[in-house]
């Protein structure tokens, strides 16, 4: 006779054709994956800042943790951290929040921008966990963001080892789901890429473009989705074949100020299709993103700029719809 916890004619058939990801949200808790920069922004870690990014070390070495001698106002700076997460409470983002000890130490001494978990990266069915290349303060960041998406439940498909190096966050931009931005350089090297390429392909995606950048960290200073079918960039530090590949894409490209790009004016966060949240003090991107039907939140980030970043770097998508499809 059967009962409730006997499976029921078929059952075997449907256990045998369940997909990976039929049973991801099931066995892991969330359907993870955020394989979009502009579906709408479902779930995301911040991380408030800390005492690590104007510690005694920073000030009396900012040549090595490269702070170029500008460092932020603490209690100004996380009064803006609120005010970005004030905005994507408002648009419906859960928010969860990673926050590593106030003096976190990595390998070659106190680790700098945990305000930024932008590598801890999640596509299509879990994470991808980086190996941070250009900048030693970072380096050990990858082991808190590790143990941060265990603990939430996210399933880890790969970490970067050996010789490679992937900083995922900053180097990696979508296009829609199935079409993967990949910036390589001092952040990301070919061997890093070599070792996720396959995972990409696991997750859906058909294209990936391999791109060189110059001037910046990572690729998402110069070149940011702000809306479907519209994005910023700073054609100082882009290839002019990587433009001209998004214009065939049939991606309306907004040239940014060489000014307001030094303002992290590209580094910019799409909550829902056709509604970004852009650094304040771009007012030369914002109308011309406003001139294009894309609604722009300004948020301060003044502070968050002088440490190298902006709205986009400091989040982690973590779940997110997939988006509209490129046109062409």
């Amino acid at each position: 006779m059967l009962n409730e916890t006997t499976p029921q004619a078929g059952a075997a058939n449907d256990i045998e054709s369940a997909s990976y990801m039929d049973e991801l949200p099931k066995i892991w808790g969330k359907r993870w994956g955020a394989q979009s920069e502009i579906g709408h922004l479902r779930s995301v870690m911040v991380s408030r800042p800390s005492d690590n990014e104007a510690s005694p070390e920073v000030r009396d070495d900012p040549h090595f943790f490269a702070s170029q001698g500008s460092f932020p106002n603490l209690d100004l700076m996380r009064r803006q951290h609120k005010e970005l997460v004030k905005v994507l409470l408002d648009f419906g983002s859960e928010v969860i929040y990673f926050d590593p000890p106030a003096e976190t130490i990595g390998p070659y001494g106190r680790l700098r921008m945990l305000w930024a978990p932008a590598s801890a990266f999640v596509i299509n069915g879990g994470a991808i966990v980086p190996r941070y290349g250009l900048a030693p303060w970072r380096r050990g960041f990858e082991a808190l963001l590790a143990r941060k998406l265990g603990e939430l439940g996210c399933p880890i498909l790969c970490t970067i080892h050996g010789d490679g190096v992937f900083e995922l966050g900053g180097n990696c931009q979508w296009l829609d789901p199935k079409h993967l931005v990949i910036g390589v350089g001092k952040t990301t090297n070919m061997e890093g890429v070599r070792q996720v390429w396959p995972v990409f392909k696991d997750a859906g995606v058909e294209d990936i473009h391999l791109t060189t950048f110059k001037n910046v960290i990572h690729l998402d200073m110069a070149f940011g989705m702000a809306s479907d079918w519209v994005a910023v960039v700073d054609p100082r530090c882009l290839e002019p074949s990587f433009l001209s590949y998004l214009r065939r894409k049939g991606i309306d490209l907004v040239e940014v100020d060489p000014v307001e790009a030094d303002n992290s004016a590209c580094n910019t966060l799409v909550l829902k299709p056709g509604v970004v949240v852009l650094p304040a003090g771009n007012p030369k991107t914002a109308k011309a993103l406003r001139e294009r039907s894309v609604e722009v939140i300004e948020v301060d980030m003044s502070e968050f700029v002088k440490t190298g970043g902006g709205p986009h770097c400091a989040t982690a998508g973590l779940v997110r719809d997939p988006g509209p499809l490129l046109p062409r």
